[in-house]
């Protein structure tokens, strides 16, 4: 059924386009068909407006979780005097909440220059660990970060 205005006069056609039926404007029927757009306008602006507030709940959420993190990440740094303590690419990675390969791939685009160990792996200090989480949780909230500042390490 294909519903249509034709003068004000609601016409319903049937799929090979026949007239199968006119409603008169302020008819019954066409004051019926006009509430249930209405009603399914309304319903659409609800919908769009949980969507909306179901996305700025997981923004907020994802929020939380970095904030909650960069506090565990600072109240290591306050109970080790030790701030040259290196840690190794999975556990960057554990705290940063990426996989080991995202830094591989940074590393090889040249974004991350760590630091190396006697075996010439990849190590990171708590300030670089630091950098790192700020950097990429600038890259989120789509602040412009240029990343010929980040290649300080």
């Amino acid at each position: 059924m294909i519903f249509e205005r034709k003068n004000k006069d609601l016409v319903v056609r049937n799929d090979s386009w026949e007239i199968v039926t006119v409603y008169p404007y302020g008819s019954e029927e066409q004051q019926r068909f006009e509430k249930g757009i209405e009603m399914l306008a309304y319903f659409r602006q609800c919908y769009q407006t949980r969507k909306l507030a179901e996305k700025i709940e997981k923004k907020e959420k994802i929020e939380r979780q970095i904030d909650d993190n960069d506090k565990k990440i600072f109240r290591k740094c306050d109970k080790k005097a030790d701030k040259s303590k290196r840690y190794n690419l999975t556990q960057t990675a554990v705290v940063l909440s990426v996989h080991r390969q995202t830094i591989y791939y940074w590393m090889q685009k040249g974004w991350v220059k760590p630091r190396r160990d006697y075996r010439n792996y990849p190590v990171f200090t708590v300030n670089d660990i630091e950098k790192l989480m700020e950097w990429k949780y600038a890259l989120q909230k789509g602040i412009d970060s240029s990343f010929s500042s980040f290649e300080q390490f």
